[in-house]
């Protein structure tokens, strides 16, 4: 069993709390914080999907697991650009961890969320080529990710750059995944997710512009 007593995790989500891998300081530990059975996605699910569904498809550690390794599996080094790799789900002292990459910047330091990223920054011109590099590849290798501000990091590089990695809200929403398996659906899907995210990223920037209060909940917790 993994000890993580008395380590403080850097960050938060709705269902999961992140920590530093005490041992491996290249991984991620994320760990269950409620009971999978009243996770948002299951839910707000219709009482047939709940019936119908497996357990991992609302399981947050396992849906995530599944899909970042099916991917790995899929696309080989290419995915390691766009999502991080998961190795494993196993037991902690505080409850179920998933282990994935850690995102860090070229100082050692957890890369920030893009939400905490353009509270701080704005949107650099690094970022936004990072942000159009990151929607190319995704469409391109048919990557399905929500694109929310808080679901991406900023990794910054030594050279000045940022790529852009997509840390949580992977996967098809739809009963019937009809976006894997046609490439045009896919496509128009993808499409839809950016524009909902430029929409975000306006609201954040316009929010920073006019000095509104910023929600805890877009920062990292520890660094």
């Amino acid at each position: 069993m993994l000890s993580l007593q008395g380590e403080t995790p850097f960050a938060k989500g709705g269902h999961r709390a992140c920590y530093r891998h005490p041992v491996d300081p290249t991984r991620c530990v994320k760990v269950m914080m409620d009971n999978w059975r009243t996770t948002a996605r299951r839910m707000k699910a219709p009482w047939i999907v709940r019936k119908l569904r497996p357990k991992w498809y609302f399981h947050d550690n396992l849906y995530e697991f599944r899909f970042l390794r099916r991917e790995e599996q899929r696309l080989r080094e290419v995915a390691g650009e766009f999502i991080p790799r998961a190795y494993e789900i196993l037991e902690t002292d505080v409850g179920e961890g998933l282990i994935v990459d850690l995102i860090k910047d070229e100082d050692g330091s957890v890369s920030m969320t893009l939400s905490e990223y353009l509270w701080q920054n704005g949107m650099t011109d690094t970022c936004e080529a990072a942000l159009e590099k990151m929607w190319e590849g995704l469409v391109r290798y048919g990557i399905f990710v929500q694109g929310r501000p808080d679901n991406l990091v900023v990794e910054q590089r030594g050279d000045g750059s940022c790529r852009c990695v997509a840390i949580d809200g992977f996967g098809f929403p739809q009963l019937i995944p009809l976006s894997r398996w046609w490439k045009r659906e896919a496509r128009r899907k993808l499409s839809r997710r950016k524009e909902k995210q430029r929409r975000s990223i306006e609201e954040i920037l316009n929010k920073r512009k006019d000095g509104e209060k910023v929600s805890e909940k877009r920062f990292l917790l520890s660094r």
